[in-house]
């Protein structure tokens, strides 16, 4: 409670600060404010359709990529710098056709088009068209160069109408629910500026949107026409190609010609094989017989007639194996080659019955009928396997032939085989390509016409409104936070001071730094309204004091009160010359002592003094001895002497700086006592709060003292006693 009672009486002593301070930070925020601009604000709202609506991919919401994504970067194109700067451009261009310096209207005030207009420079105004405000907004694009002394560079970076920057910290873009619909507000202290800016920013926004958009696929688009025409003369080119080369190569079906090859060679392989065993078959019986008849073979061989014979043989089997192997081949006239067939058959059977002929004369004409007999039949079958073998090397001559044309006709189709391999998978590759293409040309063209629908969607659902009120001004707001925020600073400003303050000032703040009770105050002299009621206010406070000391005195002892002081100039002197006056009014024995003039304090007798006779000899037991003792900082004063103290009552001034060296003579002196409830405060040059705590209520007793006395003791419900005025 005593905590809460020093707040108040805190709060009491610099109520003038806090009454004082606010009062002159509202004027001064009320006299700054007093032209404050009024606000006015405008809102659209906006239906995009890329949530909910239908697009022609099959699904809802807009086409290409995610719908939630697609309105924030719709929020951000409104806001993007590109889209501002032509809002401003187009703005200044409209105030500056319709603005009237006589007349408010619904483009700008006449106050503010007057500044406007006054700040524009001749050659910018001979760029507007009154008539035609696309002409005008072209006129100040093409007029505006990025440099400092560019007019309409410079009020687009800065103009609190026309600034980008201005203009985008007052757009207000927002998403309403999570829905299809965005709001957009915009605020200025001009109602025709707020209105023409939304205004404007619709049809800006909408229409940088659709260029993003349409812009954006038609590149794409674009390109990929520009790869399906190339792709397609790739592919065209290589499939002339591949006709070209199999023209070239006389490929009509690689895979059945190369099969025939094939099955061709597996035959000449069969053929080659039976015909290598018939020949060393025959070759084997020939030179067996060939030894079993001696020199019969011999013989035979060597006729002239039996060797050409033989060579026609071997000529007409050559022929007929040929014709027999082109025939099988399907190459030639089919009847031609049967009839030639037929005639070399038929001389080679002519020549072979002559062959076995000539071979039984020539046999008849060396050798004896009996003899003849006996190997003929040999002959005979030798002569056979001559014509075999004969029939056999032919046919393995016809054969080799036709081999080395087969492999001929294979080393002619292998590299055909890799070549139309490799052009077929380079076709293959670009048609690929192609078809990719073309599938991605026709997604993008699918997509273009959903955007074309999608964003037809993008439509306003409510425009902006020609704001005729404007928005309750926040100015009470203000002054009132200013008057709050300087109470609360100057509060606690004093309240640092106080919390680190070591001026004594009255009894709470001097218990709570010395530790040692005070027992009154004394006030100081007033200078102002209250100085007639000095000698009362001050005879109260010796009063109280006298009261709060007498109890402590004891009857047929020696009372002793001693003055004391850490330094000069607190009023002890003062003090103790009041209180033995007035003790010597009510009829009090009375010895005052002073250091000085009743005893020397470099004096000896001082200095060893046990008891008061030794520095007052003549004094009485019945008198109240109140002895007034020198500095503590500057001499000492022997324990004996203190303890002979009834009371020791340390002097000190209310308004100055408890000090550090104060402290420690403080503690030196407790610990010369020996019963230290002796020692007591008393403070001289006293407020009158610090005061009134001691001896209540001070003069004058008016109605309005008693009221604010009452409330400092926090009497908040008491009632007034009508007798104290």
């Amino acid at each position: 409670m005593d905590t809460f009672r020093y707040l108040v009486r805190f709060l009491y002593r610099i109520r003038w600060y806090l009454v004082i301070l606010p009062l002159i930070a509202l004027i001064v925020a009320w006299f700054l404010t007093r032209n404050m601009d009024r606000i006015y604000n405008t809102n659209t709202t906006i239906y995009t359709g890329m949530i909910t609506g239908y697009n022609l991919e099959g699904g809802s919401g807009i086409a290409g990529g995610n719908s939630q994504t697609n309105i924030n970067n719709l929020m951000l194109i409104i806001t993007t710098d590109n889209t501002i700067h032509e809002v401003a451009l187009r703005l200044f261009a409209r105030c500056m056709m319709y603005g009237n310096p006589e007349k408010d209207n619904n483009y700008i005030s006449a106050e503010h088009f007057r500044e406007l207009n006054k700040s524009v420079p001749a050659s910018v105004k001979a760029l507007i068209n009154h008539n035609n405000e696309s002409a005008t907004y072209s006129n100040l694009k093409a007029y505006e160069k990025p440099t400092p002394d560019n007019y309409i560079f410079g009020i687009l970076n800065h103009h609190p109408y026309f600034g980008i920057d201005n203009i985008t910290a007052r757009i207000k873009v927002l998403q309403l629910n999570n829905s299809d619909i965005i709001d957009i507000g915009y605020s200025a202290n001009d109602a025709g500026i707020a209105y023409n800016t939304l205004d404007i920013l619709n049809d800006v926004f909408a229409r940088q949107y659709q260029q993003i958009r349409f812009g954006e696929t038609n590149n794409v688009i674009k390109f990929f026409e520009r790869e399906v025409a190339r792709l397609y003369r790739i592919l065209t080119n290589a499939e002339n190609d591949l006709i070209n080369y199999n023209i070239s190569k006389r490929i009509i079906n690689y895979g059945e010609q190369t099969k025939q090859l094939t099955v061709l060679d597996a035959q000449h392989q069969m053929s080659d094989n039976e015909q290598l065993m018939n020949y060393t078959t025959t070759k084997a019986l020939m030179d067996y017989l060939e030894r079993q008849l001696g020199n019969r073979a011999q013989v035979i061989r060597s006729n002239r007639d039996f060797t050409n014979k033989v060579r026609d043989v071997s000529r007409l089997n050559s022929r007929i194996s040929n014709l027999q192997l082109m025939s099988s081949e399907g190459s030639g006239n089919d009847i031609e080659s049967q009839l030639e067939l037929a005639k070399a058959q038929k001389e080679l059977q002519d020549v072979t019955n002559s062959i076995k002929q000539l071979t039984k004369d020539i046999e008849a004409s060396m050798y004896s009928t009996e003899t003849g007999v006996k190997a003929s039949s040999m002959i005979g079958s030798w002569l056979e396997q001559v014509l075999l073998h004969e029939k056999t090397k032919a046919q393995m001559q016809a054969q080799d032939i036709m081999r080395a044309r087969l492999d001929k006709q294979i080393l002619y189709y292998s590299p055909i085989g890799a070549t139309l391999d490799r052009k077929d998978r380079h076709i293959g590759f670009i048609e690929g390509n192609y078809m990719e293409m073309l599938r991605a040309l026709n997604t993008a063209r699918l997509r273009q016409r959903n955007l074309q629908m999608t964003t037809a969607t993008l439509r306003v659902l409510n425009p902006p409104m020609f704001p005729l009120n404007a928005q309750p001004t926040n100015r009470l707001m203000i002054l009132l936070g200013a008057f709050m925020l300087t109470f609360m600073l100057t509060a606690l400003y004093f309240l640092i001071i106080e919390l680190l303050d070591r001026t004594l000032r009255d009894r709470m703040r001097s218990e709570r730094i010395t530790k040692i009770p005070v027992m009154g105050c004394f006030p100081k002299d007033s200078n102002l309204r209250y100085r007639r009621y000095n000698k009362t206010i001050a005879d109260m406070s010796l009063r109280q004091l006298s009261k709060t000391l007498l109890p402590h005195f004891k009857t047929g002892q020696q009372n002793v009160l001693n003055l004391l002081s850490t330094d000069a100039a607190n009023g002890k002197s003062y003090l103790a010359q009041e209180l033995e006056n007035y003790w010597i009014s009510i009829g009090l024995q009375v010895r005052r002592l002073t250091y000085d003039e009743d005893f020397l304090a470099e004096d000896s007798r001082y200095i060893m003094a046990k008891d008061i006779k030794d520095i007052c000899p003549d004094i009485q037991p019945n008198e109240i001895a109140i002895i007034e003792y020198p500095n503590l900082n500057d001499h000492s004063i022997t324990p004996a002497l203190l303890n002979l103290g009834t009371v020791n009552l340390l002097v000190t001034r209310a308004n100055r700086t408890w000090k550090d060296v104060d402290q420690k003579a403080l503690k030196e002196l407790q610990g010369q006592l020996d019963n230290k409830d002796s020692l007591f405060m008393y403070l001289t040059e006293s407020s009158r709060y610090a005061v009134e705590e001691f001896v209540g209520q001070l003069p004058p007793y008016t109605k309005f003292k008693n009221f604010v006395y009452r409330i400092s003791q926090l009497g908040l419900t008491a009632t007034e006693n009508s007798r104290a005025v």
